[in-house]
């Protein structure tokens, strides 16, 4: 799973711990040595976990909101029991246009992913063969959404 599915990425939990729990610690050493009023400590600490827990449900409502879109546009899991995603080039275009990948590996990933399915398919054309090439490159740019 790639850190844009996950709910909580490690950016977030990064930044929550850059800022939150130092935050958190400050106030409460500023409250342990009397500068400042523990209602006031109480209120800093409920706002910075109050403020990562909206980012949560935000990020939350956004995956569900993403994952029903995706059904919709039949691009995701689908009623009928087809699953889009089972597709090896399809989650590689997912991750593409997610920006997970850059364009070079997603040419090299390709390229690996068509071959591999030839020899599996076991339709191997002999390379000296201009139409076997030709028939390659045509599932390639099918593949990348060129016509």
């Amino acid at each position: 799973m790639s850190d844009s599915e996950r709910l909580v990425t490690g950016a977030m939990l990064g930044m929550f711990l850059a800022f939150g729990v130092d935050t958190v610690v400050i106030v409460a050493a500023l409250w342990y040595v009397g500068r400042l009023p523990g209602a006031v400590a109480g209120g800093v600490t409920a706002a910075m976990l109050g403020v990562f827990l909206l980012w949560v449900v935000g990020r939350w409502v956004r995956l569900r909101r993403r994952g029903g879109a995706d059904v919709e546009s039949g691009s995701g899991t689908a009623g009928d029991g087809t699953d889009a995603e089972a597709d090896p080039v399809e989650r590689l275009k997912r991750r593409y246009a997610d920006g997970d990948i850059s364009e070079r590996e997603f040419e090299r990933r390709l390229d690996r992913l068509l071959d591999a399915e030839d020899r599996v398919d076991g339709s191997e054309p002999a390379s000296g063969s201009a139409a076997a090439g030709a028939d390659r490159r045509g599932e390639r740019d099918r593949s990348r959404g060129r016509r």
